[in-house]
């Protein structure tokens, strides 16, 4: 249910972010529209633009800057219609209403959109072996998890083309590459966004030859794993299937035994390359 939401909280939040400094203008500097400003615009536009143009690959949980920033904005918002002389000034009531909105669908995305609210997979333990899983690849031959046996593999579970962190964790590990082959590693980034999403970003990444993206048809593998996102994938983006997978890194020794195994509980909270390509040494 909550995935039906989150584009219009980043549109709406974008807009009244954009409206609000439009208004700043046209109220002739009026200070509180500062407020709408700050609890809309800054978060959506992290997320839309800023993590574009600096590859960011996770974040922290609870984004405390930008939480200080919508309680800020309403504390401002507040003191200015308190303070206000004419206090039936209807755009005042408008943009405190934007205001405390805003900060509310911040805590919103933070405290209940980002968590997946997983429960640990029993597949997933340090030490057992991977189940037999198959997965299909680009050329839409069909390979099973037996084969990976005899040489260390890393498995990246990925949600689609349509996530930027998901993206970034990616080209994140790619940055790994010559690391990951002179431990004789091969690195599999499995998703189910069918095959012609995941052509096109193969040609994007342009991947290594110790690199091969996989496509889990129906989600068959995740749900074996129980790492499967049902109803995962935003309303509103087209060219995708309604279910996705949760965030997973998996380290397989050469036996295909578990090294390491991160089932985040937060979209956003992945873990970086530097707490388990050392599992390969």
């Amino acid at each position: 249910m909550k995935t039906k939401f989150i584009l219009p909280f980043i549109m709406l939040n974008f807009l009244s972010g954009i409206g609000s400094s439009i208004m700043f203008w046209h109220s002739n500097w009026n200070p509180i529209w500062i407020s709408p400003f700050l609890a809309t615009f800054p978060l959506p536009f992290y997320l839309l633009i800023m993590s574009q143009i600096f590859s960011l690959a996770r974040t922290s949980k609870n984004l405390p800057f930008f939480q200080l920033i919508s309680i800020i904005a309403v504390i401002i918002a507040a003191y200015t219609c308190y303070t206000r002389q004419n206090p039936s000034y209807a755009l005042d009531y408008i943009a405190f209403g934007l205001t405390l909105s805003g900060a509310l669908s911040y805590q919103w995305y933070i405290r209940i959109f980002s968590l997946y609210n997983r429960k640990k997979s029993e597949n997933l333990v340090k030490g057992q072996t991977l189940p037999d899983i198959r997965f299909q690849r680009l050329d839409e031959t069909t390979i099973n998890s037996s084969t990976f046996k005899g040489t260390k593999t890393l498995l990246i579970f990925f949600r689609a083309n349509w996530c930027p962190f998901c993206v970034n964790q990616l080209k994140e590990i790619i940055d790994r590459a010559p690391q990951l082959k002179n431990a004789g590693v091969q690195v599999k980034f499995i998703s189910n966004q069918g095959q012609k999403n995941s052509k096109k970003l193969a040609k994007n990444l342009k991947l290594p030859e110790n690199f091969e993206l996989l496509q889990d048809e129906d989600l068959q593998a995740a749900k074996k794993l129980g790492i499967e996102d049902i109803d995962g994938t935003p309303s509103g983006i087209p060219g995708y299937p309604a279910d996705t997978v949760m965030a997973t890194v998996i380290a397989l020794d050469a036996e295909s035994k578990v090294m390491f195994g991160d089932e985040t509980d937060n979209y956003r909270a992945r873990p970086h390359p530097d707490s388990f390509l050392h599992v390969f040494n």
